[in-house]
């Protein structure tokens, strides 16, 4: 769909930097609001049109008359008998915006490159398959560093057409010049298919860093909480052993409360942390201490010290 390449290409970002008069600009974006709705093309008059978009005629034909020449917006004119103004015109914006014919001044630089999903060769340097550095591999990287890109981006891709290879291309390329390759691919292999194109990426660049983080950090959290479980469950295995073995180890009803409380306690490495307090109380379980003592979690507000029930005369 022509509109959803447009967002995809970052439109409104090349759109933003265009440097576009006041009614330039709301010509644009009715003709996109016009687009979220599925009407592509308006037909009305100049006449009416400057109504809508709250314009004097005047103003609005010498702003129609730019985005045309900058082939931003084309317009098909019927009913030519008509005067000037009243006839009627079919309007659209051009979804295509490499061929937007853009006027940057000279204080643009090559940082704004990543704003542009389009090729400015002035102000952008861009590497070519018959440059040196581009064909020389390294021993770690085989592949030259935009093609690293490229390659991490296309993996899981199976329905992408030349044209979308040949912008991943440009883009990969741009993302060379703008940002650290290893950061790059750190953030293209974590996302996958979930960034549209690399385009995309550069122009947002900074939410996907955002995003990249928190995910991160989600993934820290539940991986601490898998190894977490993993280790509570190596402790009652080895419990469970020793359960099992009790009466071969002559075991004391004792020492058998402390390792049916760890083994069926919610927190069981809290508990060894207090039960390991008192260890010289059970002398059947020195190995058992010595084994898993790595497994305590140290704790100081809480938990339950095993004592020998008082005698009774």
């Amino acid at each position: 769909m022509p509109f959803q390449t447009f967002m995809t290409e970052s439109g409104f970002k090349v759109l933003a930097m265009a440097r576009l008069g006041s009614c330039e600009y709301s010509i644009c974006l009715y003709l996109l609001n016009c687009a979220v709705s599925n009407m592509h093309e308006l037909i009305t008059t100049e006449k009416e049109f400057a109504s809508l978009v709250g314009a004097e005629e005047e103003v609005l034909h010498e702003a129609m008359q730019n985005l045309i020449d900058r082939n931003i917006v084309h317009v098909k004119v019927h009913d030519s008998g008509q005067p000037k103004g009243r006839q009627s015109l079919r309007i659209g914006l051009q979804y295509n915006i490499h061929l937007w014919q853009l006027n940057f001044d000279k204080d643009v630089t090559s940082h704004d490159a990543v704003l542009f999903p389009f090729k400015r060769e002035s102000n952008v340097r861009y590497l070519h398959d018959r440059d040196q550095s581009d064909i020389t591999p390294t021993i770690k990287h085989p592949l030259p560093t935009w093609k690293r890109i490229l390659e991490a981006f296309m993996e899981g891709r199976d329905d992408v057409n030349d044209q979308e290879i040949q912008n991943a291309e440009r883009d990969a390329k741009i993302l060379v010049d703008t940002h650290p390759v290893d950061q790059v691919l750190i953030v293209v292999r974590h996302f996958g298919t979930r960034i549209p194109t690399l385009s995309l990426l550069a122009s947002a660049w900074h939410h996907y860093q955002t995003l990249f983080e928190e995910e991160t950090e989600k993934v820290d959290i539940l991986e601490a909480r898998h190894k977490h479980i993993e280790l509570d469950h190596r402790l009652r295995d080895s419990v469970e052993l020793l359960l099992q073995q009790k009466q071969e180890m002559k075991l004391t009803d004792e020492e058998v409360s402390v390792l049916e409380m760890l083994f069926n306690h919610r927190h069981p490495r809290r508990q060894l942390f207090w039960a390991y307090q008192s260890r010289g109380r059970y002398p059947h379980l020195t190995e058992f201490f010595a084994q898993n003592s790595f497994l305590m979690l140290p704790v100081t507000s809480s938990g339950t010290i095993f004592k020998k029930k008082p005698h009774q005369d």
